[in-house]
């Protein structure tokens, strides 16, 4: 049976063209670069051959003791001697010197002296000259042919040549010199092309050519069809890839790709840990950022890492408005045991009465009532103060709205408003705790917005009360642990509408968290 060949894997067989197209490039290159030096060489060496006879004519044809002989009976006598000594020390092949009889006086070969010329002299009698390749009787030379002259008259000319073969001969030794040369630089260059091809397979981590066009497609598809933000950065510690959700969240103004990562990143998400997920604040945006290291190839090399950013500002504020209403719904259903626990005292007493001790204890739990939010108009503003105040007696701080605090008419509580006095009112009840204080104070008239939040914790101690406002650091303790971002929050919202947050004591024995900024037009409506 006939054996049958197993074909190559595609992969194998793609790796080889490559190389195959390296290495033919690269011969090709260098083939082409040897024949160009040939080129040039070949035509020096005819320009210095040409050179070397014309020197040569120029010398004899003006020898005085030539140009006194010619035409002479003794011309043959005189002239041969002095073109042989001319061809031996320059190196020619032959010096020809010819009379107006065209009768030749000097040879090499001395059997030719007193014999016609072999080639045609006409035009030199009529004073021009020739250079060029003709045959003769020693066979096809580079010669050139001139007049002889004196005292302005042609008086004989003169033929001085080297064999071409000779020329040829000389050439060759040049390219026989420089072959090796060749040769060596197209070993060379082989070598270099197949390491820089596997260099490049390494760092594209063996990625294919025909996989590319594949890989570029799923990576626009992933990057654009996703609603998360998505940074590459690469093993070099440079972005690599940047979606426009990225962009957008980052807030970032032009490409990132190809800068530094830490110049870019660190002051917008800090030093993120290698691997895991952890909510940072950019802006105004609460985002989750996850990371993940990236390996490629079977030898699993590093590739970088991916950041994938999450919009949760939305759900945070819809988690912190859950809160407080999880916290208004807890206060109410503990008032309603405390109300029905009440009723049941009250027809204890009337069931045996007992009028008197009923009246007192009415009298007793009633009590001096708290002022509380709903004092004010603006329902989105009463609403806070009220889940708040809530929250605040379910943990067993008293609460408490300033008597001078005032919505004048026409304004309103904003967005930005009800999140910078949620936040602060969350810290001022948990930094209270048990048995404390908060006392709340809202201003909204003209074109002002105040809130102060007094509360009767441990305070913030002078030294800190710049810090406080730093992403991953909080009021409530002075430990370096990472908390919320409700203050960090809050003083880039009161940043971007130009006012001023400050942080001081308060009489109630704790921190005081002072705000103003200056009222959008129009803002409650």
């Amino acid at each position: 049976m006939r054996p049958t060949a197993t074909p190559l894997p595609r992969r194998r067989r793609l790796r080889l063209q490559l190389a195959g197209l390296q290495v033919v490039i690269v011969l090709a290159v260098v083939l082409a670069v040897a024949v160009a030096v040939m080129v040039v060489e070949d035509q020096r060496v005819q320009d210095q051959a040409y050179a070397r006879v014309g020197t040569v004519a120029s010398h004899v044809g003006n020898e005085p003791a030539v140009i006194a002989a010619l035409n002479t009976e003794d011309a043959a006598r005189v002239i041969a001697p002095i073109a042989q000594l001319a061809r031996e020390v320059s190196g020619v092949d032959y010096v020809v010197v010819v009379g107006l009889d065209n009768i030749r006086l000097s040879h090499p070969d001395p059997e030719q002296i007193g014999r016609p010329v072999s080639t045609d002299h006409s035009l030199m009698r009529q004073g021009e000259s020739f250079s060029g390749i003709e045959s003769g009787t020693l066979g096809p030379t580079l010669r050139v042919k001139a007049p002889i002259r004196a005292d302005g008259q042609i008086i004989g000319t003169i033929s001085v040549g080297i064999l071409q073969s000779e020329v040829r001969a000389q050439l060759n030794s040049i390219v026989v010199g420089f072959a090796p040369w060749i040769l060596g630089a197209a070993g060379l260059g082989t070598l270099l092309s197949l390491s820089a091809a596997r260099a490049i397979r390494r760092r594209i981590f063996g990625v294919e050519p025909d996989e590319v066009p594949g890989l570029l497609q799923s990576q626009n598809a992933l990057l654009y069809a996703v609603s998360d933000g998505v940074l590459g950065v690469g093993p070099a510690g440079r972005i690599t890839l940047c979606n426009g959700e990225a962009e957008t969240l980052l807030g970032l103004r032009e490409s990132v790709v190809g800068r530094i990562a830490e110049e870019v990143l660190d002051p917008l998400l800090g030093a993120m840990p290698e691997e895991g997920a952890r909510q940072v604040l950019v802006g105004e945006r609460v985002l989750v950022v996850s990371r993940r290291n990236a390996v490629a190839g079977a030898a699993r090399a590093d590739a970088g890492y991916t950041l994938t950013l999450r919009d949760r500002t939305a759900l945070e504020a819809s988690l912190r408005e859950l809160a407080g209403q999880r916290g208004l719904a807890d206060a109410l259903r503990a008032q309603t045991h405390e109300f029905a626990n009440r009723l049941h005292v009250l027809s204890g007493y009337l069931s045996v009465g007992a009028h008197q001790k009923a009246q007192e204890y009415i009298t007793r739990i009633a009590g001096p009532q708290e002022r509380t939010a709903v004092e004010l108009p603006d329902p989105g503003l009463a609403g806070v103060l009220s889940a708040n105040a809530a929250v605040a007696r379910e943990h067993g701080v008293s609460f408490e709205v300033s008597a001078q605090s005032l919505v004048a008419a026409g304004a309103g509580a904003d967005g930005d408003l009800l999140t910078v006095l949620g936040n602060l009112l969350s810290n001022a009840i948990e930094a209270a705790g048990d048995g404390g204080r908060v006392e709340v104070f809202v201003r909204l008239a003209g074109q002002q917005a105040e809130l102060r939040v007094e509360d009767s914790g441990p305070g913030v101690p002078p030294e800190q009360a710049e810090r406080i406002f730093t992403r991953g650091v909080s009021a409530k303790d002075q430990s370096t642990q990472p908390h919320g971002i409700g203050l960090a929050l809050v003083q880039r919202i009161i940043q971007r509408r130009g006012g001023t947050i400050e942080v001081g004591d308060s009489a109630l024995g704790g921190a005081q968290f002072a705000a103003r900024w200056p009222a959008a037009t129009g803002q409650g409506n």
